[in-house]
């Protein structure tokens, strides 16, 4: 289905096949009662919702198996299983891809939108507000998305009292300047090799993804340079390349609608995530990485940085104008809501916004 936030774990898609669809089936009906209920599932429960007329039995095996494969746990030795991140994520990928909203559901969608409709280089809330009502979840709207400038060129240039002047070139001629302090003296030779070296490996990038680049550019830079080296390209670029998202625009409405949920009955869970929808920082940024691939993105849990925080999941789709991205909107809410319902009118609506801005 949709693409995914998949950690370093393979989803183990040879169990699920030589299983045959069964074990599929089992883990769909589960998912779909623990979003109904929200409490852990009992074989006799999935036995009647799934209608394949499997034996208690045989219905307990394929559950303990799906347990030992990661797709489920037992909160409790004596009561039912739930689903992991790795349950919901194989139940998203199995869902249909690019299905619509019932009829009547489409219908009122369009007439709130097109009553609604302003210019929406004036204001995006709206959008967020809509989602919100029809998906009784958080809103989010988010702009701009666009693909931006990428980094050209980084240049490193001597001061005094250990300091540096750091220069960002991007691709459109903008330029970004920031004193960077050292705690050890530099020479002009070790700067212009530390610029060759963030410009080989950097140049290219979008400079929406630079922000978080100081914390990882072990990853980017040949190990081989030297610890020295690796060292203080790490120590420039977190000086360097600022990790806010000043200029996205992030708008979160019905975050009374997840506090009404059961999921969220606990203070210290209330805490969380209110701590999670205020960053908008954060959300932004989780944005911008969410649509590195893909048009449309569901996060669950552990998938994300975000969603981990307030045990969350996220649904969110781009649209796009003069086929360019513009921006996104989707819905927070629990881990355990509604995607086979929430996901077709998250992406309905960013289709319209798109239309309408095409027009």
């Amino acid at each position: 289905m949709r693409d995914g936030a998949v950690d370093g774990r393979e989803i183990d898609r040879e169990y699920l096949m030589d299983v045959s669809r069964r074990a599929l089936s089992v883990l769909c009906a589960i998912v779909e009662l623990y979003i109904r209920t929200g409490e852990p599932v009992a074989s006799r429960q999935v036995a009647r919702h799934c209608g394949l007329g499997l034996s208690p039995a045989t219905m307990r095996n394929i559950m303990a198996e799906l347990e030992d494969h990661g797709y489920l746990s037992r909160p409790h030795p004596s009561a039912g299983r739930i689903p992991s991140d790795r349950g919901f994520r194989q139940y998203v990928d199995s869902l249909p891809t690019r299905t619509v909203p019932p009829p009547v559901v489409r219908r009122e969608l369009a007439e709130r939108m097109n009553a609604l409709r302003r210019e929406l280089a004036e204001d995006i809330e709206w959008v967020a507000q809509l989602i919100a009502e029809f998906t009784r979840e958080a809103g989010v709207a988010v702009r701009p998305l666009g693909d931006g400038p990428v980094l050209e060129a980084v240049s490193l240039v001597l001061l005094e009292n250990r300091r540096v002047l750091g220069v960002v070139i991007a691709d459109n001629g903008a330029v970004d300047k920031r004193v960077l302090e050292f705690d050890d003296s530099m020479t002009r030779e070790q700067l212009q090799t530390l610029s060759n070296l963030l410009t080989c490996c950097l140049a290219g990038t979008p400079l929406h993804e630079l922000g978080t680049i100081g914390a990882r550019i072990g990853g980017v830079v040949d190990p081989e340079v030297g610890t020295e080296l690796l060292r203080a390209a790490e120590h420039t670029a977190r000086q360097l390349f600022s990790a806010e998202d000043k200029d996205i625009e992030v708008r979160i409405v019905g975050t009374e609608n997840l506090l009404a949920a059961s999921d969220f009955a606990e203070i210290e869970r209330v805490r969380s995530l209110l701590t999670t929808l205020e960053d908008r920082s954060r959300m932004a940024a989780e944005f911008r990485r969410a649509f590195a691939r893909g048009r449309t993105r569901v996060l669950i849990g552990e998938e994300s940085e975000t969603t981990a925080q307030g045990n969350l999941g996220i649904v969110a789709t781009l649209y796009f104008r003069d086929h360019q991205r513009a921006g996104a909107v989707g819905v927070v809410g629990p881990r355990r809501m509604d995607y086979q319902r929430i996901v077709p009118v998250v992406e309905f609506v960013g289709d319209s916004l798109t239309q309408m801005l095409d027009e």
